[in-house]
């Protein structure tokens, strides 16, 4: 009994010194954390006094940044962890940041924001945070396809093209009286962006019909133009685009082309084009639009140093709701950033597609960079490199496509 009742102690105190013994969890300390404000915020503006979260699956870490836009968590368990950060501005208060004059709606929504997935924590090193703007916009423009492809009898086909226009805002938009423009696309460019600050020089303009409320596009939801034919064009290339649902037309009346679609006529034109005369392999530079002017009124011009021929008509600048500059892809040097058509202030980057000259089923589509309440939110930077993504075999009004969600 005795014998029995000494190993009924011993066990108990192992059991007690091993307790005793547990290491207590080894805590980093002293870990700083900087932020560094996205391009084009005035160099004075901080990150200051703005939450910073870090999380992992088990505990949550909530901290605020200093006057220089830093802080110091004082602790922190040796892990992998979610840095997540955002400031909501207002369009207004968004342009009080910003180093250019941007045309921008004062209640627009702007986020100033970061998310640093599988963050590895494991020593006092110091990590850095590269914020981003995000300018919710109402309407942006979500997909060119621009490229043709190829039809069933491997001919170059162009007559499936089409623009995408989507309401990233919260509230129902109309388009009604809003105008979509493609910038001249001569070659060499007429009409440089570096050249004239101020306006934007068009090929083509058309103007959505409606008085005020019958073109609604509501929150999350897109809407789809035809450039040349409202039509299921997989019935003649089979990896093309259907656009019989297409909610416009590029046409002179209702009743032609597509009966059932609706007309958008060109509004002003540097040629006899009835249709919107997309490149196919570039360079576009389209743009949406918005004045009480009337635009028939502006000023045209010819080419620089000619009397005859096209004449482009001038789209002052501030009147720009959204644009993306599409440059052509040269076979020797790739893109020329130099041959851009719109404004830093409008489009900081480019996009382009994989082909110099085109068919090749080919968009540029923009990464959807949240989901929430049921809806997608696209991504505005104001620089297409970083918004838009090459897509190859679009689909209208799709954003599910993996390769649109930049959500890392």
């Amino acid at each position: 009994m005795n014998k029995i009742l000494i190993q009924i102690i011993s066990l108990l105190l192992l059991l007690l010194s091993l307790g005793c013994s547990r290491e207590e969890p080894q805590y980093l300390t002293d870990i700083r954390i900087e932020t560094i404000m996205p391009h084009g915020i005035k160099a004075e503006i901080k990150y200051a006094s703005k939450e910073v979260v870090l999380y992992n699956q088990t505990s949550t870490h909530k901290f605020e940044t200093d006057a220089d836009g830093a802080l110091i968590v004082p602790e922190l368990i040796p892990d992998v962890y979610t840095i997540n950060t955002c400031w909501e501005l207002t369009g207004e208060q968004y342009k009080e940041l910003v180093a250019e004059t941007i045309f921008l709606e004062d209640n627009a929504k702007v986020l100033i924001t970061a998310t640093l997935t599988n963050v590895p924590i494991y020593d006092s090193k110091d990590v850095v945070i590269l914020l981003e703007s995000l300018i919710l916009k109402d309407l942006v423009i979500s997909k060119v396809y621009y490229s043709g492809t190829k039809d069933d009898m491997n001919r170059n086909y162009i007559v499936d093209q089409f623009v995408e226009i989507f309401n990233n805002s919260d509230d129902t938009v109309f388009l009604d009286g809003k105008y979509l423009a493609l910038g001249e696309s001569k070659s060499p460019p007429a009409f440089l962006a570096s050249d004239n600050p101020d306006y934007i020089y068009t090929r083509q303009i058309c103007m959505f019909p409606g008085n005020g409320n019958d073109y609604p596009v509501y929150p999350g939801k897109s809407v789809v133009i035809a450039a040349r034919s409202a039509r299921d064009h997989t019935t003649s290339a089979a990896n093309s685009v259907d656009l019989s649902a297409a909610d416009f037309e590029v046409k002179d009346t209702d009743g032609m082309g597509n009966p059932a679609i609706k007309a958008l006529p060109m509004y002003s034109s540097s040629t006899s084009l009835k249709f919107f005369n997309l490149i196919t392999g570039g360079p576009n530079a389209v743009f949406l639009f918005e004045t009480d002017e009337n635009v028939l009124e502006w000023p045209e011009f010819y080419t620089p140093g000619s009397s005859t021929g096209e004449r482009f008509r001038r789209v002052p600048i501030e009147t720009v709701t959204d644009g993306v500059e599409i440059l052509k892809n040269e076979a020797a040097n790739g893109p020329n950033i130099d041959l851009k058509r719109l404004q830093n202030s409008i489009d900081a980057g480019f996009a382009t597609i994989s082909a110099t000259s085109g068919y090749v089923n080919e968009s540029v589509e923009r990464k959807v960079c949240r989901i929430g309440d049921g809806r997608v939110y696209l991504q505005d930077t104001n620089n297409s490199i970083e918004d838009f993504v090459l897509i190859s075999g679009s689909k209208p009004k799709d954003y599910e496509n993996p390769q649109l969600l930049n959500l890392e």
